[in-house]
């Protein structure tokens, strides 16, 4: 869910129309020899996590992406290859490539195989960043299915109890559909926050709110740390042990088994920086139980979550994925707000490339 603190102000926002974005994104991308078909999908991937509000894992990633292409650490134009396959699972090969393709195919995979199973799974080796985990859960909600996706990453955050990182943010989502509902999105990191959200900080020359970071003592950093200084490690999900943080950290190991020990490519302790495995998982509905009357009983619970009193200070009791969609509504409409330094950012990449400057 969005920090209101953290908003680009709209003094320091040009609102950018998404379609411009996308096709100015799959530009760059298409300028490092990225083919049509995925720059265009991993453009669309960016876009869509700027239009839900997911600032830390939009189209300023692009510009890191073109980079290591430029420096020969993607391998482009890359190979999906198929490991090991059965009627239900399949490990897949990302083929060093970027990381929104292989995780992309990894959910089609898994829905193809839970039409004909009622539970396809899918892991992806070899891969790279993935972004917002939420788009490919959310993939198997038009199919009236279920959708689940892990990703985990470098290490970031500290075991519950422990002063160094050593696991991963290792995220996790997962999407369910309604009928008149918002369909329930939950998408979270299992460290208290992303890391890209201290890097935002920094961006936005803004403290943090004590609790996301602490110093190699432990003791709470408020100031944005440089990405370079590994003095510092993001809490758990939970904080300390005393407020259920070895949940958080059960819960990033618990990823990293599923996505870098399942897979073979390796836990959090052993990637190189930007290596990241995958995990996805569709639930065919319909396998269960009559889809119509799975989506009634979500759009009842949903309703009667939104019903909840609200505590003193709260208009009204959220669900997950409904500040997402609201973002995403108005910002369909009034464009996306993009802080006016990754502006000149993304015009200046796409100069250097040589690709259409758009927005």
């Amino acid at each position: 869910m969005a920090l209101d603190f953290m908003k680009v102000s709209e003094g320091d926002a040009i609102r950018v129309a998404p379609d411009l974005l996308r096709a100015h994104v799959a530009g760059m991308f298409r300028a490092c020899g990225v083919p049509d078909g995925h720059a265009r999908l991993t453009a669309e991937i960016l876009v869509t996590a700027d239009l839900r509000g997911v600032d830390t894992h939009g189209v300023n990633g692009s510009i890191r992406y073109t980079e290591e292409i430029r420096i020969g650490r993607y391998t482009i134009p890359q190979e999906l290859r198929v490991l090991s396959d059965s009627p239900a699972t399949a490990l897949l090969s990302n083929g060093n490539g970027l990381g929104y393709v292989g995780a992309h195919r990894a959910m089609e995979m898994a829905i193809e195989k839970a039409r004909a199973t009622g539970v396809g799974q899918v892991a992806v080796c070899d891969g790279h960043h993935i972004g917002m985990v939420a788009y490919y859960a959310m993939m198997a909600l038009e199919h009236d299915m279920i959708g689940v996706a892990m990703t985990n990453s470098t290490r970031h955050a500290r075991p519950a109890g422990g002063v160094e990182a050593r696991v991963g943010t290792n995220p996790i989502a997962f999407a369910a559909p309604t009928w008149h509902e918002r369909p329930f999105v939950l998408d979270m990191a299992t460290s208290t926050v992303a890391s890209g959200k201290v890097g935002l900080a920094r961006r936005l020359g803004v403290s943090m709110p004590e609790g996301w970071v602490v110093d190699r003592h432990g003791e709470p950093v408020t100031t944005p740390p440089a990405p370079a200084d590994h003095d510092w490690a993001l809490n758990p999900l939970g904080g300390s042990l005393s407020l259920g943080g070895h949940k958080g950290y059960g819960l990033g190991v618990m990823v990293d088994v599923l996505t870098g020990v399942l897979s073979g490519g390796g836990y959090s302790g052993r990637l190189p920086a930007g290596d990241n495995h995958s995990w996805m998982m569709a639930i065919d509905i319909r396998q269960f139980r009559p889809v119509a009357e799975f989506k009634a009983m979500m759009d009842e619970m949903i309703a009667a979550l939104h019903a909840t009193p609200p505590e003193p200070g709260t208009d009204h009791v959220l669900v997950a994925g409904d500040p997402e969609a609201k973002t995403f509504e108005e910002r369909s409409r009034a464009g996306i707000p993009l802080h006016r330094t990754l502006v000149e950012e993304l015009r200046a990449r796409a100069r250097e490339l040589g690709s259409a400057i758009l927005i």
